[in-house]
């Protein structure tokens, strides 16, 4: 755990300096709620919540994601996301980065999963609707599994991020990210629409799925998830 808090503090120093000198940055929080009673009661819940800065030569995209959900008062599922990549432009086309991700899912044999790779990437498509990159590296990865240890090792990172602005009031993203180890692989996959209601105010439909190609006995290598949700954006 301190190897990952030690990962996270350092990939915080170039946004707080961002932020500092006054860049251009972007904000977004989204939450979705569900809540039933009577015969069975139960409440879930999703938020996220996106920042991405700017300064002369980064480019910063940080992602916070939660989920929780349960029925007659049993917790049924809670997970935390945190995800921060950070690209140093080496021209109008070309970065170099460094991303790093940690995942807490309480009902996935895994105490936690903390990643970190470092690499390069371009830019594939770039306008005023379309963009879109492709980025691939190396790095490490720290799984702790519930009740039997922790194990680390070297990871290959590849992803791909798309947007697509459709129209000034609705826009398309989707990213897949795949982190390939020898013990085990993890592959996220992301779409989303949004579509602005009025002013600050936004809906947003999304669907997750994340595979896990080794898991604990007892659990399950894919987890998907489809929200509906507000979305204000700063």
């Amino acid at each position: 755990m301190k190897i990952t808090a030690a990962i996270f503090a350092s990939m915080l120093v170039l946004p707080c300096a961002a932020m500092a000198q006054e860049r251009p940055w972007d904000a977004s929080i989204s939450f979705g709620y569900v809540g039933t009673t009577g015969n069975t009661d139960t409440t879930t819940y999703n938020l996220e919540a996106l920042l991405k800065y700017d300064t002369m030569r980064w480019t910063h995209n940080a992602k916070f994601q939660a989920l929780g959900a349960q029925e007659n008062d049993a917790a049924r599922a809670e997970r935390y996301y945190l995800e921060d990549k950070s690209d140093f432009n080496l021209d109008a086309d070309q970065y170099l980065f460094g991303k790093g991700s940690y995942t807490d899912d309480r009902f996935s044999g895994f105490e936690y999963q903390a990643a970190f790779s470092t690499g390069y990437g371009r830019y594939l498509l770039r306008n005023d609707t379309f963009n879109l990159q492709g980025f691939g590296g190396v790095g490490y990865r720290q799984n702790d599994i519930i009740n039997a240890g922790s194990e680390g090792e070297v990871i290959f990172s590849l992803g791909e991020n798309f947007a697509w602005e459709i129209s000034d009031s609705s826009s398309l993203t989707q990213s897949v990210t795949s982190e390939i180890g020898d013990e085990l692989t993890v592959t996220r996959f992301e779409i989303g629409l949004e579509s602005n209601i009025i002013d600050r105010i936004a809906t947003k439909i999304t669907f997750q799925a994340r595979n896990t190609s080794k898991v604990p006995l007892g659990n399950k290598k894919t987890d998907t998830q489809t929200s509906v949700s507000l979305v204000y954006t700063f």
